[in-house]
């Protein structure tokens, strides 16, 4: 669900992320709440740590009812800058009663990215026929992806999860591939396996669904102090 904002936060932040905490809920539509790991949620809030002690902080819910909402703001030290949600039209209504805009934000994010979806295949397309790089490559892709499995392994299992976690359960069959990506400049240090040998018989995906039914993070803290 917020996969792209966090690929955002890393395009923010100019940095490779450290690691992640998220939580999730269902607020809107009960009927998900049985579907598996995090497309049970339709709102959530992951909170990322980058170098030198920057934090991102992403909310996310899958509806709003007054237009497509999405806003973003970066604060510094010397100040801060803010992106609004795109409006059909600068019309303004101030009365006694009101003051905003006469529209609501653009309802669909083919309106509201209009203009970016065209810049994209532009680029796109000027790589291909100058033979140049892409603006962004598979990596900036995979590492999005990466950073929105470890999200949803951090709400199952209720802590904050480094993002060589998933490079080792999903990439790593045995301590030789592990060995060969460490040593690879294809993932960003942080992401890179740090396992052994000794550490083969973990490197299993878990099933997040089975953790849950085996008692949430809470469940088990509660255990160990009241018995």
């Amino acid at each position: 669900m917020a996969v792209h904002d966090l690929d955002m936060t890393r395009f923010l932040a100019g940095e490779d992320p450290i690691e992640i905490l998220a939580v999730g809920s269902c607020h809107i539509d009960k009927s998900i709440e049985d579907l598996p790991g995090s497309e049970a949620f339709d709102t959530a809030t992951c909170i990322v740590r980058y170098p030198d002690g920057v934090n991102a902080m992403v909310d996310v819910c899958r509806q709003s009812s007054y237009g497509y909402d999405q806003r973003a703001e970066v604060l510094g030290t010397k100040g801060m800058i803010a992106t609004d949600n795109v409006y059909p039209n600068t019309a303004k209504i101030y009365r006694n009663d009101f003051t905003g805009n006469a529209d609501m934000p653009f309802d669909f994010f083919l309106s509201r990215y209009f203009e970016a979806y065209v810049t994209e295949t532009e680029a796109f397309c000027k790589s291909l026929v100058e033979d140049s790089e892409v603006p962004c490559t598979g990596i900036d892709g995979l590492v999005a992806l990466v950073m929105s499995l470890a999200a949803d392994k951090s709400a199952a299992e209720g802590r904050w999860v480094k993002f060589n976690e998933i490079i080792e359960n999903v990439y790593c069959s045995s301590p030789t591939e592990c060995s060969l990506l460490a040593n690879d400049e294809m993932f960003p240090d942080g992401f890179k396996p740090s396992s052994s040998i000794k550490d083969l018989d973990k490197i299993v995906v878990p099933d997040v669904d089975q953790q849950k039914k085996d008692g949430s993070f809470i469940g088990k803290v509660k255990e160990m102090i009241w018995q």
